[in-house]
């Protein structure tokens, strides 16, 4: 059952407010200090906030109906959101990292404590966003996003803080570039984390937290089923896992057919939380016959 968006909705628009604000603070204090570290902060919070942008659409999306040629609604529009942030994270490590090697080659004064000040202001509002996301992390792949780059924000304006006491107590100016290595490092981190997430779904991988064997093994258990063959599990989107298969099951009735049918919904749902299902059943002697054909 897909989750309610209504929440998430909410809290990556204060989330969004916030982050854009203190993007454009650090911006600013990063060009006027001139701190790399910071300015690399500073863009990795413009890119929290394309972020942050993108799941708000693909949200707007997921609420369209599902009339139409969509038949599942716009729901992997909020994975495409996922995978566009895990890019665009790929490509903002790599300019992190080339302007911190000019850094190394030429080293450049810093103002310390217009530095200090700005990180200071953007460490406090990420502390702030990762309060408001926390418990709502793992109930959205785009939330789960969005927090993954508010935490790494947060090491981020650390780590230019204690670069900033270092620099205006024993004037080692070269510690600034030395940081923006380790913020991009931090943000190729997070876009593998993310890239790897949606990429497995938009290639209909199996979900993660799911056993197939043990699914198989389950239904097996049920009265009535002989075997499970051609089963396939994937995820729509953030809480929504589609099954479909083939039940091979003993000859019976019609009526017991639509029972046993119903009993293997009930436990794929309450075991499994997999409500979108497509069962084909199949009955054994039709089976065997058919194998002994084939065979022959």
């Amino acid at each position: 059952m897909a989750i309610n968006l209504q929440q998430p909705k909410k809290l990556l628009t204060l989330s969004l407010v916030v982050t854009a604000s203190l993007a454009v603070v650090e911006v600013v204090g990063g060009i006027l200090s001139g701190s790399i570290s910071l300015v690399s902060d500073s863009v990795h919070m413009f890119t929290d906030v394309m972020a942050i942008a993108l799941s708000l659409f693909a949200i707007a999306l997921a609420a369209r109906s599902h009339a139409g040629a969509m038949t599942f609604g716009y729901h992997r529009a909020e994975v495409l959101a996922a995978l566009a942030n895990g890019v665009a994270l790929s490509v903002i490590s790599i300019w992190v990292l080339y302007e911190a090697f000019l850094r190394v080659m030429s080293p450049r004064l810093i103002d310390t404590p217009l530095m200090l000040a700005a990180a200071g202001i953007g460490l406090a509002g990420n502390l702030a966003v990762m309060f408001l996301l926390k418990h709502h992390a793992g109930k959205s792949i785009n939330i789960q996003s969005a927090f993954v780059h508010v935490v790494y924000d947060a090491v981020s304006s650390v780590a230019v803080i204690i670069t900033g006491f270092i620099a205006m107590y024993m004037g080692i100016t070269i510690v600034d570039p030395l940081v923006a290595f380790l913020i991009a490092g931090l943000v190729a981190r997070s876009a593998y984390t993310i890239v790897r997430s949606s990429t497995h779904i938009l290639l209909e991988g199996a979900p993660r937290e799911l056993d197939i064997q043990q699914i198989i093994s389950t239904l097996k258990q049920l009265d009535g089923v002989v075997d499970v063959h051609d089963l396939h599990v994937w995820t729509i989107s953030t809480g929504m896992d589609a099954l479909s298969g083939h039940v091979v099951v003993r000859d019976q009735m019609l009526s017991q057919s639509s029972k046993l049918l119903d009993d293997i919904n009930k436990v794929l749902a309450d075991r499994y939380n997999i409500t979108h299902t497509t069962i084909q059943l199949e009955n054994e002697q039709k089976v065997s016959f058919k194998r002994t054909l084939t065979k022959s």
